[in-house]
């Protein structure tokens, strides 16, 4: 390969140190128009499997017990969610989704469930949360992957962590703190 004349080894130089300089520095602030919302709700999770229940188990393998520690088992939610722990407190929406405990040692759940507002501020809007965490923790984190209405664009995350249970009726709260960034 013959040697380039020394012009054009300048030429291809700036070239590359130019583009090197365009693709490093940022196209402008990461959060421009975008609101931060931090926000902590309340899960009421009804799971005895009576009437009233907010969550089922509504598939798994044949011959093992559905349960949330066995592998493959599925289960559908729609908890009634509230600004507080008290059931009587103001009404925020529902927590409606599956849930698949996916680990062979039934450790690790994939959560997929959408927070679908319906108090007065926030009605209709929604906020889609996903991801794969073990279950058994005090604090569960899971991804904010996108958001509608208010919450059009979230992303962030989100914390889940008991607040209470009562096994004789097999009904627990959950507190779900939100930190999204959004339009």
């Amino acid at each position: 390969m013959a040697a380039l004349p020394i012009n054009t080894k300048v030429v291809v130089l700036l070239v590359l140190g130019i583009s090197m300089v365009v693709f490093t520095i940022p196209a402008g602030k990461a959060d421009d128009g975008l609101k931060q919302t931090i926000m902590s709700v309340y899960f009421h999770d009804h799971s005895s499997g009576s009437p009233d229940s907010t969550v089922r188990a509504v598939v798994g393998f044949p011959g093992k017990l559905w349960n949330l520690t066995q592998f493959g088992t599925l289960f559908v939610s729609d908890d009634p969610v509230t600004e507080g722990p008290d059931p009587e407190s103001a009404p925020v929406g529902r927590g409606q989704g599956i849930f698949v405990t996916t680990s062979l040692d039934g450790v690790n759940t994939h959560v997929s469930l959408s927070i679908v507002f319906t108090n007065e501020a926030c009605n209709g809007s929604t906020i889609q949360v996903q991801g794969n965490s073990d279950q058994m923790k005090a604090v569960r984190e899971y991804g904010v992957v996108s958001g509608t209405g208010k919450f059009r664009y979230a992303s962030g995350y989100v914390t889940f962590e008991s607040f209470s249970f009562n096994s004789s009726i097999s009904y627990a709260v959950i507190r779900c703190n939100i930190s999204i960034r959004h339009y």
